[in-house]
């Protein structure tokens, strides 16, 4: 991984050195020595058919001709297209050669070139596709600026930033986007800015997919003021934002409820002659469902079906999500009635809308009849689905329920969610359940779950309740272990039981704990413990009614 933490001057500079430093690689001959045809054949079967080719192949060869470019590339061409593994193998067998040298290989000819661009193509999984970029990018091969500029967009494509560092050090020709590409994708959105800007000094012109990317970062994050600053700098270089600029706009608008001003620029842009298109109506009605707003959600559905555009799936589930949420299952049932009349077909997802809506406005026997039938119509359930449910049955104070649903969950070999736990957890805390509320914990401590601080809470108001007033200390000793800060609710609760069962010393360590806290006793809790300790006769009595006193 780059040192990443170099300034944006040092990262920039070190990169136009970088270039200069770096020496192209040999051409490759342009036609093959006759003997070579049937020596490559020959290496090619073995490659194909003996498992541990790499320690046969330098006792049949020497290393002269196992380094011929030519006849490299007569062994690469076919081998490429139906092994594609024993490719990579092959390079890297050839690059531990004793006598290897990186400008030995014709690396940056068509046919090698084509090779890496097709390994590097979609049709590959990204498991396999990290394997190829870890060559590029540890491998001492120089490869054509075609192969690099493919690798660097496949890393981000792939969500392997790191790797774009590691491919861009090895390129002959600086392409600074592609590093504010993947500081955006860290999450490094300042520090890909600072980048920019140096960049702009030295002269670099940024290209408009990575400036687009640091706007959507910004947007994501809710800092619009950065987002503002970049599109005037990108008008004032001449990258004017396009449609899909301001999508992540408008995305991160409404991912943070700003939605008048959401509505302002989709306005703005709309007035302005952009053509509006599915994804950026999906994100403007996707937005004013999850804020209630469902009227004109669907308004902006009928403009959008007006232009002649035809929803996706995705965008149908957005607008029966809205009618869910506002409890207009009846609406909702003829927007899924017209998505599947177009040829979409009922998807875990729209039946885990449909789930969340009826458990929402307390319909659970129709949630989960919905669920019951969805093996039945050959739709699978995932955690989704059953964490909804569990909820549900938890809020309505059926945690046995609950509980069997998250059996289910379980049995059928799928990984519950912190989500799943938490409503059994506390619900089974309100009902006092105390044995099998810890067993959950446990359970999620096991997976490497962290529960919800009001977990915790939960726990002790749930001990004192019960009259466990000494686990519950011995809780919230645990939980100020592990940094975790307790409500001030839960504090009051713990000192008036532990009051109650004259436990006043273990209250005073609460009190202390309340007065670093900086929270404040309630009233009826300082009286309580002013009475018992005027009964207790302690020692030092007005020392402790002062520190008392400071908590209220």
């Amino acid at each position: 991984m780059l040192p990443l933490r170099r300034t944006a001057t040092s990262l920039w500079h070190s990169n136009k050195q970088f270039v200069c430093t770096i020496a192209p690689p040999t051409p490759s001959q342009d036609q093959p020595e006759p003997h070579l045809l049937q020596t490559s054949k020959s290496i090619l079967q073995t490659i194909i058919t003996k498992p541990q080719f790499e320690s046969l192949l330098p006792s049949l060869y020497p290393s002269s001709v196992l380094l011929n470019p030519s006849c490299v590339s007569l062994t690469l061409s076919p081998l490429s297209n139906s092994h594609p593994l024993h490719s990579i193998r092959y390079l890297l067998f050839l690059s531990n050669l004793p006598s290897f040298s990186p400008s030995s290989l014709p690396l940056d000819s068509p046919v090698i070139t084509s090779l890496f661009l097709d390994l590097l193509s979609t049709k590959y999984p990204p498991s396999f596709t990290t394997i190829v970029l870890d060559l590029i990018s540890n491998s001492p091969f120089h490869f054509s600026n075609r192969v690099y500029h493919a690798s660097l967009s496949t890393a981000l494509r792939i969500h392997q930033p790191d790797l774009v560092f590691k491919i861009h050090e090895k390129m002959p020709d600086s392409e600074p986007g592609f590093l504010i590409s993947a500081m955006c994708a860290q999450g490094r959105l300042m520090e890909a800015y600072c980048f920019l800007k140096e960049g702009l000094k030295s002269g670099f012109v940024p290209d408009k997919v990575s400036l687009t990317n640091l706007v959507g970062g910004f947007s994501k994050a809710g800092n619009f003021g950065m987002v503002s600053q970049l599109l005037h700098l990108m008008i004032e270089v001449g990258v004017m934002p396009d449609m899909y600029t301001y999508q992540r706009v408008i995305h991160g608008l409404c991912r943070h409820g700003l939605m008048e001003e959401a509505l302002r620029v989709f306005n703005d842009i709309k007035s302005r002659g952009y053509r509006i298109d599915l994804v950026t109506y999906s994100t403007i009605i996707d937005g004013l469902g999850k804020t209630r707003r469902i009227e004109e959600a669907m308004i902006f559905w009928e403009e959008m079906l007006q232009k002649g555009i035809r929803p996706n799936e995705y965008c149908y589930c957005t607008i029966i999500d809205a009618h869910c949420k506002a409890g207009d299952f009846k609406m909702a049932q003829k927007v899924y009635d017209e998505m599947l009349k177009k040829g979409f077909k009922e998807s875990t997802v729209s039946c885990n809308i449909l789930i969340g809506g009826f458990c929402m406005h307390g319909r659970i026997d129709e949630a989960r009849k919905l669920f019951d039938e969805m093996p039945q119509r050959g739709i699978a359930r995932d955690v989704v689905s059953y964490t909804t449910l569990v909820q549900a049955f938890c809020r309505a104070k059926e945690v046995d329920k609950a509980i069997n649903i998250y059996s289910e969950l379980v049995s059928c070999g799928m990984e519950p969610l912190l989500l799943t736990f938490t409503p059994i957890i506390e619900a089974l805390c309100e009902e006092g359940k105390m044995s099998q509320a810890i067993e959950f914990m446990r359970c999620m401590d096991e997976k490497g779950l962290q529960p919800l601080e009001r977990t915790n809470d939960c726990f002790i108001k749930a001990f004192c309740k019960v009259g466990m007033v000494e686990e519950g200390m011995a809780w919230l000793v645990n939980m100020l272990k592990n940094n975790t800060r307790p409500k001030r609710v839960t504090l009051n609760k713990l000192i008036e039981s532990l009051c109650l069962g004259r436990q006043i010393q273990d209250a005073l360590l609460v009190v202390n704990a309340m007065v670093e806290m900086r929270y404040h006793l309630e009233v009826p809790v300082w009286y309580m413990l002013v009475e018992q300790l005027c009964s207790e006769s302690l020692s030092s009595s007005n020392l402790v009614l002062d520190e008392i006193s400071a908590a209220v």
